[in-house]
């Protein structure tokens, strides 16, 4: 028994691994606004010569994962259950069709329920890591766009500061804009970019700013877009306006830094006491196998291990909900 749990870590970590490496791989193929930058003013320089036997060999191995993932995303292309992921995947800026992240979570529950398979395990012990494998790139996919709206949050400010100072300066407002959407870093500068863009095309500014917010759904933002708004229909000056948010979302962010601070603990203590009776029946079931077999085999320990379970995810979405403060 303490070998097969052994076995079943090592292809779990194993597995894990290469699907981290797998979204980082696909994520990290779009060009970043520094590199777009830089090739404006550097001179272009021949390639490196790589093995032509290397560059084969990744391009054929990556190229056969991304025409699995195709094939069997097509197969689900235009339904309604896949289209509702498409806006989640533009606000997380993954380089991934929603189809082809549906096929991408299949192919994990199935990779999951094959090396459960392969290591002799079979019955009700497949399906929550056939959920596992289902579930976790929504989990990364729910993580990066938290990180991305974290960082547009970040820089908010600042770029409203640049706003106000080039239009003192004697900028219009869409040139403002364009100064950020040069300047700045992603998310927020490639955002503005393409409002800018959309603008130059003939969408209405309003419609543009509603494009925005659609990528970037933060509070902050959605704050400036309506003042931006109301001051087109009453008038006003804007570059004041501009100081005046600045002022405002820096004054929020602070404030989101010293609640951060101060739910550190209680952020802690929900994952302490998730994962300690996990942790602890892992380490009962390897110092004493017999001891903790009940629990396992018997009908009363699936019913105790099932409340458990039940109790826990209570408690953890319970102190959850307590440390989170609307700002």
């Amino acid at each position: 028994m303490n070998d097969g749990i052994l076995q079943l870590a090592g292809f779990a970590f194993l597995f894990f691994t290469l699907l981290f490496g797998l979204v980082i791989n696909l994520a990290s193929r779009r060009k970043t606004k520094l590199e777009t930058r830089l090739e404006k003013f550097l001179p272009h320089t021949q390639p490196q010569e790589v093995e032509p036997e290397t560059v084969e060999a990744k391009e054929k191995g990556s190229g056969l994962l991304r025409r699995l993932i195709s094939a069997i995303g097509n197969q689900f292309a235009g339904r309604s259950f896949v289209r509702r992921w498409e806006s989640r995947l533009e606000q997380a800026a993954l380089p991934l069709k929603p189809e082809e992240f549906f096929a991408l979570r299949l192919i994990l529950m199935g990779a999951a329920l094959l090396t459960l398979f392969l290591l002799g395990f079979s019955g009700a012990a497949l399906v929550p890591v056939a959920l596992l494998g289902y579930w976790l790139p929504r989990f990364y996919l729910q993580r990066s766009k938290e990180k991305r709206l974290s960082r547009c949050a970040a820089q908010l400010a600042s770029a409203l500061g640049t706003m106000a100072t080039a239009m003192r300066a004697g900028f219009s407002f869409i040139q403002a804009m364009q100064l950020v959407g040069r300047e700045v870093p992603d998310p927020l500068g490639p955002e503005f970019d393409r409002t800018i863009r959309e603008i130059s095309f003939g969408v209405p500014i309003e419609e543009a700013f509603y494009r925005l917010l659609g990528r970037l759904p933060d509070a902050d933002l959605d704050l400036l877009v309506t003042a931006l708004l109301v001051q087109r229909s009453t008038g006003g000056n804007l570059a004041e306006i501009l100081e005046l948010m600045q002022e405002t979302i820096q004054e929020r962010v602070r404030i989101k830094e010293e609640l951060n601070t101060l739910t550190a603990q209680g952020r802690l203590s929900a994952w302490i006491i998730s994962l300690l009776p996990v942790l602890l029946g892992v380490f009962l079931n390897f110092m004493n196998p017999e001891y903790f077999s009940p629990m396992l085999h018997h009908p009363l320990g699936w019913l105790l291990l099932a409340m458990g379970t039940v109790s826990g995810f209570i408690g953890w979405m319970t102190i959850r909900k307590i440390i989170q403060i609307e700002v």
